[in-house]
Order: structure tokens, then C-alpha cells, then sequence
């Protein structure tokens, strides 16, 4: 995730703030948001996907069990996140897409030491029909292997649909502690205290949070803080709170 793609997610998602381009661990450059660029109008992270639907790979699966697939080996730069559930799909001629019916039954990754690593999935569709693979994982110095995409359905890439809206939407992540609040001139504020996000699958993602805009504490006023972050299937969030400093 490079700092350009976050500014254009904050400036499609949220309302117009100075970007500081705070990253809980990193900085990035400032940038206005509302140069023309930045706009996310029309964007779509299917665009240039030419690869099958998921439609497509069920009907091409001929086995009886299910399967998983994008599980070849990974390499992990050190120091960066690794979910061992992203880019991973699993299908079945019977149930079709069991996804959602992953199973981690091992993961021993550590992304702070260089090494080899295994990580074992599982999963069983409706009539106990099962599958497991085990999958190596690297953790080196280079560059961390690109996420494979999970093969959208097909009204994922005719725009979506009814049904597709209401599936996102019970399925977002979870910001805590964005309340608008209230501070008195010259009190600290730190917009990252008491701060989390929860990824889809329960996981913490806090630390992938980038955080734009500058609350003055000295100077009476509305500030507007933003949170932006990548979900474990690659989707942007993005939510912003109000500072209101009397």
C-alpha cells in the first residue's frame, strides 16, 4: 500500500481534510486532496482483471472433494504483515464457493525472523468431503510477494449488486474508539490513543492504519482526523472524526 493509494481512498471516502500522511509507523508525503487526481470516482479494482470468474472456476472443477487454491509458496519480507487467509480461495462442484469455510489448523510464521514456515488450511464442504494442504511460507529480506487475487463473481464485475451491497456492508471492519470528541484549548491529544481497527476476519489491522490531518491544540476550532486501511481481501475503509477544541 503506497501513499498514493491511500490519499485517493481518503479523498474518494471521506470528507476534505489536510493530509498529513501519518501512518502509524511511517510517514508519508502531504498532498492536496482535492486535486483532481486524487479522485477515486469511477475506480474499480477489477478494471483490468482478464483472469476467470469464480463461476468459472467452480464449473472447471471436475474432483468430488473440495479445494483450495492460491496456496503456493509465499514469500514475507521481514517485518511485514502476513494473513494467512488473503488471496486464498477454496471451491467445490457441490457447494461452490467455500470461502468463507477456511480453516487455519497451523501457522507458525514469524514475520520478525527470517526462516521457512508452514502454514496448514482445511476445509469441508456440506457432505464432510474435506481437504487439507500444507503451504511454505518464506520469511526473507526481499520484497514481499504480490497478493494474488480471489476471481470475482460475475456480478462483482458487472458493478455489483443488491445483494453484493448488503454482503459488504455486514462484512466491514470494525473501527473503535473514532468518536467525535471535545478537548480544552491546550490539552494533549494523541489521535492514535485508544484506537482500533478490526480486520473482516477478526484480526487487528490497527497497525496498517494511515491517519491524515493535525488537531491545534492551541487554537480553538473543528479539526477533522481520518483513519484509512486495507481489509485482508485488499478492499479500502476509511473513516474520519471530528476534534472539536474549545
Amino acid at each position: 500500500m503506497n501513499s498514493s493509494t491511500v490519499i485517493k481512498i481518503m479523498a474518494g471516502l471521506l470528507p476534505a481534510a489536510p493530509i498529513t500522511g501519518e501512518l502509524l509507523d511511517t510517514q508519508i508525503s502531504q498532498v492536496n486532496i482535492s486535486d483532481s487526481e486524487s479522485s477515486t470516482e469511477g475506480d474499480s479494482k477489477y478494471a483490468d482483471y482478464e483472469g476467470p470468474t469464480m463461476e468459472e472456476e467452480i464449473a472447471a472443477h471436475g474432483g468430488s472433494n473440495p479445494i483450495i487454491k492460491d496456496t503456493g509458496a509465499f514469500n514475507v519480507q521481514v517485518g511485514d504483515t502476513f494473513n494467512p487467509l488473503e488471496g486464498v480461495y477454496a471451491i467445490d462442484s457441490q457447494d461452490g464457493d467455500l470461502t468463507e469455510n477456511i480453516e487455519v489448523i497451523s501457522d507458525n510464521v514469524d514475520t520478525s525472523e527470517p526462516g521457512s514456515y508452514t502454514v496448514e488450511y482445511r476445509v469441508e464442504d456440506s457432505s464432510n468431503r474435506w481437504y487439507e494442504y500444507r503451504r511454505a511460507i518464506e520469511v526473507t529480506n526481499a520484497p514481499s510477494d504480490p497478493v494474488p487475487m480471489i476471481p470475482p463473481t460475475e456480478a462483482e464485475l458487472e458493478g455489483g449488486s443488491e445483494d453484493s451491497d448488503e454482503e459488504s456492508a455486514s462484512s466491514a471492519i470494525t473501527f473503535i474508539g473514532l468518536e467525535d470528541i471535545t478537548i480544552q484549548q491546550g490539552e494533549e491529544f494523541n489521535p492514535k490513543e485508544d484506537v482500533e481497527i478490526i480486520d473482516v476476519d477478526g484480526s487487528d489491522i490497527t497497525h496498517r492504519a494511515y491517519i491524515s490531518g493535525e488537531v491545534d491544540t492551541s487554537t480553538p476550532g473543528e479539526y477533522t482526523i481520518a483513519y484509512a486501511v486495507f481489509d485482508h481481501f485488499g478492499d479500502p475503509h476509511a473513516k474520519a472524526r471530528t476534534i472539536t477544541v474549545e
